[in-house]
């Protein structure tokens, strides 16, 4: 099997990414994903573990802890999802994408051993795959520690199999009420279900609602707690277009001065909960982490399409911003780091987010908005998204196709304005693969 047919192959599963039609937790059966482990040899037990849930942001506490375990020389295995471009960008060990030889080569194995009347009765899904892949991939690798980024919830995702002795909770906020629960509190019982018993657990600052429950969750399991915010001081300091830089104070050690390139006040919470995870892997793996793997690993860590500037004069951004509370530090973030004087908005969200949110935090501050759509099947139509924005000032266009949308507003953009693609993930991935050399040739 080749690695265009080892792709074609794991496509080939439900994909919850791209479907609309499930219902959760029935679809996601963790009993199933312990029994392909189990098929594997539990390649999640052979290393250290790390996981991370939330709403928005959990991407970037996994990305900057992984860089940070990266500067003590330690093989990292880091496992995010969606992936922007490459379906490989989920899988990587300090930095680098699981090869294709090495993908065909894993999805062949997993062929043979899905080819049993019993897997073909109840077989595994796409993210399933994906993630035992992972585990398998670490094992083979042998990374002393793999950093685990939860696809959805957290209480039955396939992530949640592995071992973790340290837990992270980015911000957690409204997201797939359909599936979560309609509250903050009720979806925080689910992120809060990585907490398994015992580990440290570090929190980000929470909605009183969402608060409440992990400090529950964590006593209930006798877990240890710390919270950005309270056991965990940060101190925010310089800030440009190009990085931030802060203080961190945490239980077990000052760190002074740190910088990031991540941008947003919000990167700065999430990079407090990373290096606390750091620190507690330290006190519950026989990991070591010093303060200036911190400042470097810090100072390196990458996570593109969020609040990424891809281009100058103009200015071009690309953020996947999916939920009104997103969008909200997304606007702050980009007032707190550029100027513009118009920003020229390219949207597309999935059919099961909030857009009318979304768009309120993002139309008080656009001048022109090109509704489009991504290629992910559970797009919402374009022309949904316009009337959404109905009673908006600026100027409204429905464009479906994507390329066009972007190349609409670029060709629109005068000196000192902003175009920014955002709503969707899947929109951000679309235009960056579609345009990534041409907007490199011009950075």
């Amino acid at each position: 099997m080749n690695y265009e047919e080892s792709i074609e192959y794991v496509q080939s599963f439900v994909d919850h990414e791209r479907a609309a039609d499930w219902v959760y937790p029935e679809a996601f059966k963790l009993d199933r994903m312990h029994r392909l482990c189990k098929d594997l040899g539990n390649p999640q037990n052979a290393f250290e573990s790390a996981i991370v849930a939330g709403s928005k942001g959990k991407g970037s506490v996994a990305t900057i802890l992984a860089s940070i375990l990266r500067m003590e020389n330690y093989k990292v295995g880091l496992y995010t999802s969606p992936h922007l471009i490459d379906l490989r960008e989920r899988i990587r060990v300090n930095g680098l994408c699981v090869s294709e030889v090495r993908f065909a080569e894993y999805v062949s194995m997993f062929r043979k051993l899905l080819d049993t009347s019993a897997w073909r009765k109840d077989p595994p899904t796409y993210f399933e795959v994906l993630t035992a892949m992972a585990f398998h991939h670490f094992r083979e690798m042998k990374v002393h520690v793999a950093v685990l980024e939860v696809g959805l919830g957290g209480l039955y995702d396939s992530t949640n199999v592995a071992p973790a002795k340290v837990a992270g909770l980015a911000p957690i906020s409204l997201e797939h009420t359909d599936r979560l629960g309609k509250t903050v509190a009720k979806i925080a019982v689910q992120k809060a279900g990585i907490i398994k018993g015992r580990e440290i657990v570090v929190s980000a600052p929470q909605a009183p609602d969402a608060e409440a429950v992990i400090e529950r969750a964590a006593r209930d399991r006798e877990a240890e707690l710390l919270r950005v915010g309270r056991e965990v001081k940060v101190f925010p300091r310089d800030y440009s277009d190009e990085s931030q830089k802060f203080d961190v104070r945490t239980p077990y050690g000052n760190h002074f001065d740190l910088e990031i390139r991540l941008l947003g006040r919000h990167q700065i919470d999430n990079a407090a909960v990373a290096v606390a995870m750091a620190e507690a892997l330290t006190k519950k793996t026989r990991l070591t982490v010093t303060a200036e793997a911190i400042r470097r690993g810090t100072l390196d860590a990458h996570w593109p399409g969020r609040l990424e500037r891809v281009a100058r004069d103009p200015d071009i951004v690309f953020d996947g911003a999916q939920n009104p509370d997103s969008a909200e530090k997304l606007v702050a973030a980009l007032k707190r780091h550029f100027h513009w004087r118009r920003l020229l908005v390219v949207m597309g969200v999935s059919s099961d987010k909030d857009a009318a949110g979304i768009l309120a935090q993002l139309l008080p501050e656009t001048a022109c908005l090109w509704a489009t759509r991504s290629t992910n099947p559970r797009a919402l139509a374009p022309g949904e998204i316009a009337r959404e924005a109905e009673g908006f000032t600026g100027e409204v266009f429905v464009e479906p196709d994507f390329r066009v949308a972007f190349r609409a507003a670029r060709a629109s953009a005068r000196p000192n304005d902003m175009v920014l693609v955002t709503g969707s993930l899947f929109l951000v991935g679309d235009v960056k693969a579609a345009f990534s050399k041409e907007l490199e040739e011009r950075w």
